[in-house]
């Protein structure tokens, strides 16, 4: 495997976060990519065309999540001797090391994603791509697997399955570009995650919380994961105390806003900054689950209105 992976970020929009990721990437000395195109082709319409919406998040943003297998589609058929890449979002710092770490941990895989091991019953069927492993084989192997998934009327009632459950917990999500990349991963049997601890290195799922591949994994100081710098090696701290030298951090969601001061050691406004943050998702997930509760309710109400409705008008029929 080449030392010199490429890094690949798909992002359209020139602002502050695009502007610390290359920081970061040109600080650990990782070639980074940035395609900020946007017409992905044919094959990218045609699976417009038989997209189904099953997310509470837009339409149009579920669909601009999933743009971004073709524009890469397209950029590796003009580019064949690009034959792996680590697919990065926006929002990840990346530190001196990484590529080598993560070519030591794939192995033989065609993709390695990031996802949290299930641990309360709870399976949301996601693997984020956020920091991702993929060979172009794979990548083609993907795009041809979601359009024929949408195309496919049994899938898409698997599709609607896991919408459902989402829905019956009252929590937002459902079915995303995650969803498909989680039961395209445990058909083809890529499903070693790449956020597991590996050699005393670990990769970031989600900066806000002690949370990464495993439930509680690491200390948390303010609402994200305790970050320290020892010898100027980012770390994180495990619940033994011990550090685990962190080569990616994904600052998702309103956590952005930390991005600037993680990358330049002010690891105290992180953890500040981060705890302001997470109190109001709280909030904002309460009110979700309330309204969401609250529906349910009313469509009950109409239901049971409606037949007792029918039933009366049966009963007056001569």
């Amino acid at each position: 495997m080449d030392n010199a992976l490429a890094f690949i970020v798909v992002e359209d929009r020139q602002n502050k976060t695009l502007r610390l990721c290359r920081e970061a990437a040109a600080r650990a000395g990782e070639p980074l990519v940035v395609l900020a195109g946007t017409d992905a082709g044919y094959a990218y319409r045609r699976f417009c065309e038989v997209y189904v919406h099953l997310s509470s998040n837009t339409p149009e943003f579920e669909k601009i999540c999933f743009r971004r297998y073709f524009l890469l589609a397209d950029h590796l058929a003009a580019h064949p001797d690009c034959h792996e890449f680590v697919l990065i979002d926006s929002d990840v710092l990346l530190f001196r090391g990484v590529g080598a770490h993560i070519a030591r941990l794939v192995g033989q895989a065609d993709f390695c994603g990031s996802f949290i091991r299930p641990a309360d019953g709870w399976n949301p069927c996601q693997i984020s791509p956020h920091v991702s492993y993929w060979t172009a084989a794979g990548l083609r192997d993907f795009v041809a697997c979601v359009v024929e998934m949408y195309s496919t009327p049994a899938d898409v009632r698997r599709l609607r399955d896991i919408a459902e459950r989402f829905a019956a917990r009252g929590v937002r999500g459902g079915v995303s570009d995650m969803t498909l990349l989680h039961l395209w991963a445990e058909t083809s049997g890529n499903v070693e995650p790449i956020n597991r601890v590996f050699d005393g290195q670990v990769i970031d799922h989600n900066i806000n919380g002690g949370t990464n591949h495993l439930a509680g994994e690491f200390r948390v100081r303010g609402g994200a994961k305790r970050l320290v710098f020892i010898d100027g090696r980012p770390c994180l701290w495990t619940p033994a105390h011990d550090p685990v030298r962190v080569l990616a951090l994904h600052f998702q969601g309103s956590a952005k806003m930390a991005m600037q001061h993680a990358l330049h050691g002010r690891v105290r406004t992180v953890a500040a900054l981060t705890w302001a943050l997470q109190m109001a998702r709280r909030a904002k997930n309460t009110v979700y689950g309330i309204a969401s509760r609250v529906r349910r309710i009313l469509d009950t109400l109409r239901l049971a209105g409606t037949l007792a409705a029918k039933s009366s008008a049966d009963r007056n029929v001569p």
